[in-house]
């Protein structure tokens, strides 16, 4: 892995990603995080979590959103759901 590889945009809303630690626990049934370390973008105006609010009640009559995230390590990239907007950010690696 290069060190550029940790320098990555949201291609969602352009922000700079920060690096947050993944959550080390399995789900009891092997899945889990490949890694220990991805980007995600915690910016609150950015497109997918705006829309997200209303995407996961329309859908599952859940209040939450989504975050997105790329893990350098294998490319992977997808959404983390929140239920509030402070979710997650105590797991931030970097300001």
């Amino acid at each position: 892995m290069t060190e550029t590889s940790w320098d990555k945009e949201c291609p969602h809303c352009g922000s700079k990603m920060k690096k947050w630690m993944a959550n080390s626990n399995e789900f009891g049934d092997g899945l889990g995080f490949c890694t220990d370390v991805m980007l995600v973008c915690f910016n609150d105006a950015c497109s997918m979590y705006v829309k997200g609010w209303n995407s996961l009640y329309d859908h599952y009559r859940r209040v939450g959103s989504v975050r997105y995230f790329f893990s350098p390590e294998d490319g992977d990239s997808g959404v983390l759901p929140v239920a509030h907007k402070d979710a997650l950010r105590g797991d931030i690696v970097e300001g």
